[in-house]
């Protein structure tokens, strides 16, 4: 096979969720770029439509815009159906939700560390099964689940915040770790439906959620460590993931895959 056809994914039909902005938007861009048929999904359904309008026109791509709540059962299931009666099948879904909680683990109540849980591993596991059941009957899948450098390891911002904030991520790492071990998990088995499962772990990028949790001083700190000198950008993730949705990926699968800008190395 030709290294072309190895990165070929025009007309697959890929599902994106949380694609309304921040990296799912960037994925999704991505895929969109490369050719593939795509379904927007977020909780913003008027951003989702306006997004696959513009995909439509600037790509020249099939998409479809589908409101969705990650953490219902009802609609994961109604979103899966909606995809499969518009395009027939259900080649790559991108795991993309994710919420963080920002406390001392003291402090952290039952139901916040269950939303964090329900937000970041129960909504994966959803969206894998339903879309996993379309994807044994065609023996073909992509999946890709978004996790976090913080599921590796422990999240210590001692150095880089100001020293009257909080910044223990308890849930939200515990919960990336889970992430790394259900892709491991399906990656053993669904390998027998010709069914890839890998993580896609980001490091720091400066989405909307990070700008929620992190001021300048803690942005400028952190960009300072970094062995490549700059946070995360637009861009950083686009081949990771066509890498991970394409046959170029086909003999790699349990696997996390990090995008980080040498995070991991030094921290």
């Amino acid at each position: 096979m030709h290294l072309n056809e190895l990165f070929d994914i025009k007309g697959k039909v890929a599902i994106v969720t949380g694609s309304s902005s921040g990296l799912g938007l960037q994925m999704a861009e991505g895929l969109a770029e490369a050719g593939a048929s795509l379904v927007i999904a977020s909780r913003r359904k008027d951003v989702c439509e306006r997004i696959c309008g513009e995909f439509q026109k600037k790509h020249g791509i099939e998409a479809m815009s589908v409101k969705l709540d990650v953490t219902s059962e009802e609609d994961v299931m109604s979103a899966v159906e909606k995809t499969v009666a518009r395009f027939g099948s259900i080649d790559i879904l991108v795991n993309n939700v994710g919420k963080a909680n920002v406390k001392e683990t003291l402090k952290t109540s039952l139901s916040e560390w269950n939303r964090i849980m329900d937000t970041n591993v129960g909504s994966m596991f959803l969206c894998c099964r339903e879309v996993g059941k379309h994807m044994i009957k065609s023996k073909y899948g992509k999946i890709i689940n978004i996790a976090s450098v913080y599921g590796m390891r422990g999240s210590d911002w001692r150095n880089y915040v100001k020293p009257d904030m909080v910044r223990e991520l308890l849930s939200y790492s515990v919960s990336k770790g889970a992430v790394i071990s259900l892709t491991g998990e399906l990656a053993v088995n669904w390998a027998r439906y010709n069914i890839t499962v890998n993580t896609l772990t980001p490091g720091c990028f400066l989405t909307e959620e990070t700008k929620k949790i992190c001021d300048d001083y803690t942005i400028n700190k952190l960009r300072d460590r970094f062995p490549l000198g700059r946070w995360g950008e637009d861009d950083d993730l686009k081949g990771a993931v066509v890498f991970l949705a394409s046959n170029a990926s086909k003999y790699v699968t349990g696997q996390n895959l990090i995008v980080d800008g040498g995070w991991s190395a030094w921290a």
